[in-house]
């Protein structure tokens, strides 16, 4: 907690500094006055106003909380931040021990790979090779089907039930949930 340090919000957007260091300033002296703007300069409805004292932000609280101020009910209070985390959230990317700097990862977690990812034909021949136009939606994945079972006129049956499903193409919304639902 910041005894000396007030949280003032609910201020009316058109609050200037000089009228906000006023009504603060008679309560007692103010140390110092931050009013939260956005990036184009205009003002948020909330601001930090810092006393000398615990005693005068005490006050301040007890006299100022709920006066009206044009045609909203300011709301006052000891400042309380969030702790600090013990790392530097300040840095986006950390910095690798080469110098390099380390990016976060896409966040597409969520879409599974055998919809995200769909599998494409090999050569002829190989082991892993998979006519997709025979692939329908609850055929399995490459790795699981045998070399020797691989044949271009009926798709390969699946080994067990957990093994990964390949769609031919985008699955409407109905049929993926299918695929959750076995």
């Amino acid at each position: 907690m910041e005894t000396n340090k007030l949280y003032v919000s609910n201020l009316p957007y058109t609050a200037t500094e000089e009228e906000i260091r006023t009504m603060f300033g008679n309560v007692d002296k103010v140390k110092s006055l931050r009013m939260v703007t956005t990036k184009g300069g205009k003002f948020k409805g909330f601001c930090y106003v810092e006393y000398e004292t615990e005693e005068a932000a005490r006050r301040a609280v007890m006299e100022l909380n709920d006066k009206d101020v044009g045609e909203r009910k300011m709301q006052v209070a000891i400042s309380n931040p969030p702790k600090a985390s013990s790392k530097d959230s300040r840095i986006a990317f950390p910095e690798r021990e080469d110098g390099t700097f380390k990016r976060k990862a896409k966040m597409n977690f969520m879409v599974p790979r055998a919809v995200s990812k769909p599998v494409a034909a090999t050569k002829p021949g190989d082991a892993k090779s998979v006519d997709t136009k025979s692939v329908d939606a609850k055929s399995v994945d490459t790795k699981s089907v045998d070399s020797k079972s691989v044949d271009s006129s009926t798709p390969p049956e699946p080994t067990t039930k957990s093994d990964n499903i390949v769609p031919k193409s985008m699955l409407s919304n109905s049929e993926f949930s299918k695929l959750f639902n076995k």
